[in-house]
């Protein structure tokens, strides 16, 4: 019996000794569910050509390189990337780019053309890399909400900037899509007219629009013919 006794007494010990300390446990929170809340909706479409894993997958992997570190602040809404193929034999880059990515604010659009899908590809994100620092400087220069813009914002876009497709920072940077003004013209504004004599005269011009002052408020606004068809009329927000 005493044998016995000693024995129980002795599992009983190492029971104990091999429980779970559930008080000792401390969780750190998953770092996976942060990168989900932080992810930029990436789309891809395409045009005469399929859509495969690899080409989805290298397109996210590229955009995430760039847009990817604008996430955290909330910058970036989200990115279409739309892919088409020209199937004309006579067109020599028949490959085409697009993306299309919504910021607060403003919508960056950019097109690269090729002969390789995968090199439009690149030079497409490249593109968008070069308009989100232009995108910087102008909002450090009053533009698109000015220096009011947050500071991870300005931390991302900073991180933007630093980073090329090698790691090395870009230095001296000049726009290749800045707009040149090659011609000025002059409206006389004087005379206030209706919005369909507007209408009117801008059958009448060599651009697709007219501005005028209105004579119903005396503000100045813009008639224009629409692509999709009509006639649209720009007005002052009141």
């Amino acid at each position: 019996m005493r044998l016995t006794a000693a024995i129980i007494a002795t599992l009983a010990g190492s029971s104990v000794a091999f429980a779970p300390q559930h008080s000792l446990v401390q969780r750190s929170p998953s770092s996976a569910l942060r990168m989900s809340t932080e992810a930029v909706p990436i789309t891809v479409t395409g045009n005469n050509i399929e859509v495969t894993p690899a080409l989805n997958d290298y397109v996210v992997k590229k955009l995430e390189r760039t847009v990817g570190k604008l996430a955290s602040s909330g910058a970036v809404k989200d990115c279409d990337v739309h892919l088409i193929v020209n199937k004309n034999p006579k067109v020599e880059e028949p490959h085409k780019a697009e993306i299309v990515t919504s910021l607060k604010g403003t919508v960056i659009r950019c097109a690269e053309e090729s002969a390789d899908m995968y090199k439009s590809i690149d030079e497409v994100c490249d593109r968008l890399n070069r308009k989100l620092v232009k995108y910087k400087e102008r909002r450090l220069e009053g533009f698109h909400g000015g220096k009011s813009m947050s500071e991870d914002l300005a931390d991302a876009l900073n991180a933007v900037e630093v980073s090329g497709e090698d790691g090395a920072a870009v230095e001296d940077f000049v726009d290749p899509d800045a707009p040149t003004i090659t011609k000025v013209k002059s409206y006389d504004l004087s005379k206030k007219i209706s919005v369909q004599e507007a209408v009117f005269a801008l059958d009448y011009v060599d651009h697709d629009f007219y501005v005028f002052r209105n004579d119903e408020d005396g503000e100045i606004n813009v008639v224009y013919k629409r692509n999709a068809g009509g006639v649209g009329l720009i007005q002052p927000s009141q």
